[in-house]
């Protein structure tokens, strides 16, 4: 692959270590390249948090055409041939080929995207469908002009080509079970989903739980289903799972709290349907899962020791310390003080009998030495503000034991 020129590599370190409103900054500045190419390489530290950050980002024709892929695209420095990834790389070169040869369907497609975001599920749904068949459709038999320049060797393109093909075969199938992904999928759903693709063999199938098994939050639970559904499909089913469970991380370390109570959250789900799969006959796994188990629980310990006191505690004594406080800084408070809280009930999730069970315990003692003295009015930050933040923090048994 080719190396980044040193000014991209620049970048990419500084959206590493900007802030939320720096990337998101940073993001709507790719987005706006007509060209992208090598730039697109500048977010590939940051794909994990901006998955959590969700930005509004437009949805351009790569963007969907690639959407049921998005699970096997790679940086082009984690390529490696034969591990069912596609380098992003591959994507400006195949772009071009693929509107020529299917230049109605591009063209229709591009006009409808006009304004349009990834948030518009529906839009999604029902134009993907037709472009994936596009895609399916139309790939170029030789690798496309332009694939030598994006470093990728001319032996990549058979492979890179058979995934391409078979994800957009099955694009409209991968895309509804995505979008159930946080109920498990349903049994009924996958099974329905999976009618479509076990005909095409175990391979296949394979690709598509590769593609589905970072988007769910019963990983295991669906590949037996799926292994369940033809005596063939068992082997490779359990496979996929195995080398989905050695790529997982617990990625919390991010400085959005929202964002790393509802990673933490997820990752707790997915390692609860994990563990329902192990037994005694898959001694590796159980171990990995246990190493995963205390890397999370690790994870949420570090980020409770670095955030309770500055900012919650501290926060606090400002607000109360204010001649005037406005209810965007008291909801703000709240808000910490909830995700804060769910990363504590993630963390017990994980280790139970770990010290989550003390993690708030400071924010606790200061806040009830602070009621009593907290005034009524409004304009300052009042009784009614502490007692209701109290209830966040330690419940509401809690709360009624310190009335105002």
């Amino acid at each position: 692959m080719n190396p980044l020129p040193k000014s991209l590599r620049d970048l990419g370190l500084a959206a590493r270590q900007a802030s939320d409103r720096q990337l998101m900054e940073l993001v709507g500045m790719v987005d706006r390249l007509p060209a992208r190419g090598a730039a697109d390489a500048v977010l590939q530290p940051v794909r994990a948090r901006l998955k959590h950050l969700r930005p509004e980002r437009p949805l351009t024709l790569a963007r969907l055409l690639f959407l049921p892929l998005d699970a096997v695209l790679v940086g082009a420095q984690d390529w490696r041939p034969g591990q069912r990834q596609i380098p992003r790389t591959a994507i400006a070169p195949l772009i071009p080929a693929l509107r020529a040869a299917e230049p109605l369907a591009f063209q229709a497609a591009e006009a409808a995207l006009a304004g349009r975001s990834l948030r518009d599920g529906q839009l999604i749904s029902e134009l993907g469908a037709t472009l994936w068949a596009a895609g399916a459709r139309g790939f170029p038999a030789q690798p496309p002009a332009g694939w030598g320049e994006a470093g990728l060797p001319a032996t990549a393109f058979p492979p890179i080509a058979g995934i391409c093909r078979q994800l957009w075969q099955h694009g409209s199938a991968i895309w509804t079970l995505r979008l159930a992904g946080g109920e498990g999928p349903p049994e009924r759903a996958l099974r329905l989903a999976f009618h479509t693709v076990v005909p095409d063999g175990p391979a296949v199938v394979g690709l598509v739980l590769s593609a589905l098994l970072p988007h769910v939050t019963q990983p295991a639970q669906m590949a037996a289903t799926v292994g369940g559904l033809h005596s063939s499909l068992s082997g490779i089913a359990e496979q996929v799972l195995d080398s989905y469970l050695v790529g997982i991380k617990p990625d919390l370390d991010r400085p959005d709290l929202a964002a790393v109570a509802e990673a933490a959250g997820r990752f707790v789900q997915v390692l609860e349907d994990l563990d329902r799969a192990t037994s005694r006959d898959r001694p590796k796994r159980a171990q990995l899962l246990h190493s995963l188990r205390q890397a999370a629980a690790d994870a949420c310990a570090g980020r409770l020791a670095a955030h309770v006191d500055a900012r919650l505690m501290q926060p606090l004594r400002r607000l109360v310390a204010a001649p005037r406080v406005s209810d965007t800084e008291v909801e703000q408070l709240e808000s910490t003080a909830i995700a804060l809280q769910s990363i504590v009930q993630s963390g017990r999730g994980l280790r139970p009998g770990g010290g989550f069970d003390q993690a708030l315990a400071p924010a606790i003692a200061l806040l009830e030495g602070i009621l009593p003295s907290l005034p009524a009015t409004p304009a300052r930050y009042a009784a009614a503000d502490g007692l209701r933040l109290l209830e966040i923090l330690a419940g509401s048994a809690m709360a009624a034991r310190n009335p105002r």
